[in-house]
């Protein structure tokens, strides 16, 4: 099953302006929300610092049937992984079904800034890792499969885990460690787990221990990508046509390409050489690194920019045609709501009439 779902830029924009992008995005038809979950924007100028666990029970109040994923709460420091499965299973008492978790090994402005350390790549996804595990403990996911994931790819944990007769969990890792530890509010559905994720280890972590992966990959990248995770998830003998492949791809719409360009500024940051593993956590700094080093030819690569709506069809079609399952407009136009109003009537439509009759599209 394909979905098109809408990009909600904690960074970007004020609560107040997210809530009514998101009240539009469903009137117009999308049905999912994917939002960022950071401490510190990717820019200094015109940035924002929502706190999205909060926000999300605001919007969530003020829509019917929204469904709403982060992409990504990093589960490695700032949030304590039982925290998160607290977090989460509250939200989905109060929205039920409607609550998704995305996790990563996230950015150092988002860590460092609380004076936080920033180890390597490998040690990170290593976190994560262990923080799915307590994340599921908690929820009492413990769909494993005969390889058992869990002892395979950490030597570390301790063979006295596990969940009592009460459900209370003990989980003793390489980083992360609790102890009798309970949710006293569960869940109240299955809560989808989604991994990001770029690196092979990464990847490899997402098809083993979680639901789909989130990836920044363009359909040109995502053969390799995709080979990679089914290649894994077929290791701890998943079905691999019931994991998710999760796209976000940078668009922007105005009439005036300039002024759509224009509107690109904001996230020149993310196209800084390896951006994600920089250990730099001031935004001020990032953006006069992005000033310095990423060309405007770089910028206008990295976003679709278009002067007619019905121009992001052809690329949304070449994500689904290279596996994609899931993509999440991430809109950084001048005029969002319009944006919004014309991709609900030009755009979602011609998805709706290709995919009907076979049932694999929702919006």
């Amino acid at each position: 099953m394909t979905e098109i779902g809408y990009w909600a830029s904690q960074e970007q924009y004020s609560m107040q302006q997210l809530i009514d992008f998101v009240k539009e995005a469903e009137k117009g038809g999308f049905g999912t929300t994917l939002t960022s979950d950071h401490f510190h924007p990717w820019s200094h100028t015109n940035g924002h610092g929502n706190f999205t666990w909060v926000w999300i029970s605001a919007v969530a109040e003020r829509t019917k049937k929204m469904k709403f994923l982060t992409g990504v709460t990093a589960a490695v420091y700032r949030y304590n992984p039982g925290i998160i499965a607290q977090a989460f299973a509250s939200l989905d008492v109060l929205y039920p079904g409607r609550i998704g978790l995305g996790v990563g090994s996230g950015e150092a402005m988002n860590e460092v800034a609380l004076g936080l350390d920033w180890p390597s790549a490998e040690t990170r996804v290593e976190r994560t890792v262990e923080a799915i595990q307590i994340i599921n403990k908690l929820w009492n996911r413990n769909k494993k499969s005969p390889l058992d994931p869990e002892r395979s790819y950490n030597n570390n944990i301790k063979e006295d885990n596990g969940i009592d007769e009460d459900g209370f969990v003990t989980f003793i890792g390489k980083y992360f460690k609790i102890k009798n530890a309970k949710l006293y509010t569960s869940p109240s559905t299955d809560i989808p787990i989604y991994m990001a994720g770029s690196g092979a280890q990464a990847i490899k972590a997402a098809a083993k221990y979680t639901d789909g992966l989130i990836t920044t990959s363009k359909p040109d990248e995502a053969n390799e990508v995709f080979h990679i995770f089914d290649n894994a998830a077929k290791e701890v003998n998943k079905d691999v046509d019931l994991l998710q492949k999760i796209a976000k791809p940078n668009v922007s719409y105005s009439e005036d390409y300039d002024k759509a360009f224009k509107a690109c500024e904001f996230w020149r940051t993310t196209q800084i050489d390896d951006a994600f593993n920089t250990n730099i956590s001031d935004p001020r700094i990032l953006e006069q690194k992005a000033q310095d080093e990423v060309s405007d030819d770089e910028q206008k690569k990295s976003t679709i920019i278009v002067t007619s709506i019905d121009e992001l069809i052809s690329p949304i079609e070449k994500y689904f045609r290279a596996g994609f399952t899931q993509i999440y407009i991430h809109s950084t136009s001048p005029d969002e709501i319009e944006f919004i109003r014309l991709f609900s009537k030009r755009v979602l439509p011609y998805f709706h009439d290709k995919w009907k009759k076979s049932k694999e599209f929702v919006s």
